[in-house]
């Protein structure tokens, strides 16, 4: 079992089509900080790690805490260029813990990003969540435990 050897959750990698602006909405917005990015990243291990041989990326690992989204923009190969579906098979979305989940809301809005609904109580009043589109529909999921002690 591999419980022993797990030391953290490290990141979520999300492929985008416009880099800059993915970027700028996870540093500008959600307040992650660069930690490294490279434009036309190719080395022969990059596509062998993820099974695309002669793949070519821009690529960012940004970091809030101790949590790190690594954003890819395939040069090479090309594909699919639409936003996945909750339903759809695979990851779905990404999640994260907030204080106000109202107050996130509120500028979100403002700042003009798209929302699947306004906050909702959850799971018998224990949490208040909302999904936020991406700048190109990627869904994050904001939470907030309403009674953490429970």
């Amino acid at each position: 079992m591999l419980k022993d050897k797990l030391l953290a959750a490290h990141h979520t990698a999300v492929c985008v089509n416009d880099f800059e602006r993915a970027r700028d909405f996870y540093t500008g917005f959600l307040g992650f900080e660069l930690e490294g990015e490279m434009d036309h990243r190719s080395e022969p291990a990059l596509g062998e790690v993820v099974g695309l041989p002669g793949a070519t990326v821009r690529w960012a690992m940004l970091r809030h805490g101790g949590y790190r989204v690594e954003l890819f923009k395939y040069y090479t190969p090309d594909g699919d260029k639409q936003a996945r579906r909750q339903c759809d098979f695979g990851y779905s979305h990404m999640a994260f813990e907030v204080e106000d989940v109202d107050a996130v809301y509120e500028q979100a809005t403002r700042a003009g990003y798209e929302t699947v609904s306004s906050p909702r109580v959850m799971r018998k009043g224990r949490t208040k969540v909302f999904y936020l589109m991406e700048p190109e529909g990627a869904i994050t999921e904001f939470i907030q435990f309403m009674n953490p002690a429970a």
